[in-house]
């Protein structure tokens, strides 16, 4: 009568024999690298939003009317537009934040302070971006429009250069494995490169002269096609990452 009620008789409907031998450390450890693969898959989207808002300045800068006065204390004359016109810019150092953080895990480079700090770095950035997306949305209202600008153009000045403080520490940590991964590597170079130049390249964007002009265009563009490269070169690493997550 009590025969067979010892025994073991399968899995319970609608679980797997493996969820039962997997300890709880390996399931933690399986949703760790679960989480890292979702963080890098969410960088390179990060990455192919940054790049058409980077080459949008280029149009912006060579046929958009002005926005604001030119002297102090450079008032808003079209709402509308430098709404538009300066979130282009927060956003594409928003998403490049974004896109930066997880680089050195989507290239494969090994788990190091250096890594760490570049990372949290590209944190810092997006975080002071995301406050400039504030200041921007409230510089319209008069009462607060002197303030707000001061505050926006100091906060995306510092993202702009935090972030390419974040891509150097990345590049550094991603060209002692060039020869291992190949080309990949060498992207966080040249994003770290065209991010030190698009910071000279806004300052030039300001000027009257026409090769300050020219040089921040051709700065603009050339950024945005970097970052579409980027996107576009972690896609085969992004699938393999995968494939090993699918088989942990």
């Amino acid at each position: 009568m009590l025969h067979g009620m010892g025994q073991n008789h399968g899995p319970a409907p609608g679980t797997s024999p493996r969820s039962h031998s997997l300890p709880p450390d390996a399931t933690y450890s399986q949703l760790g690298i679960m989480s890292r693969s979702a963080s890098r898959r969410l960088g390179q989207i990060a990455a192919y939003l940054a790049a058409p808002l980077w080459a949008l300045q280029a149009p912006i800068w060579m046929a958009a009317p002005k926005v604001q006065e030119q002297t102090v204390p450079y008032r808003i004359t079209n709402p509308v537009l430098f709404e538009l016109f300066w979130l282009s810019i927060a956003g594409a150092v928003a998403f490049s934040a974004a896109a930066a953080r997880p680089i050195t895990r989507q290239v494969g480079a090994p788990v190091s302070r250096l890594s760490r700090t570049s990372a949290a770095v590209a944190v810092l950035a997006l975080a002071l971006a995301t406050a400039a997306t504030v200041c921007i949305a409230l510089a319209p209202i008069p009462a607060l429009q002197a303030v707000a600008i001061t505050v926006m153009t100091n906060l995306l000045n510092g993202a702009a250069v935090i972030l390419a403080v974040s891509l150097t520490l990345s590049a550094v940590a991603c060209w002692r494995i060039r020869r291992t991964v190949g080309r990949v590597a060498a992207f966080p170079a040249a994003l770290a490169v065209v991010t030190i130049a698009m910071i000279v390249a806004i300052l030039a964007s300001g000027s009257q002269s026409m090769i300050g002009l020219s040089f921040a265009v051709v700065v603009a563009v050339l950024n945005g096609l970097i970052w579409f490269g980027w996107a576009r070169a972690i896609s085969g690493t992004l699938g393999r990452q995968q494939y090993s997550t699918a088989n942990y």
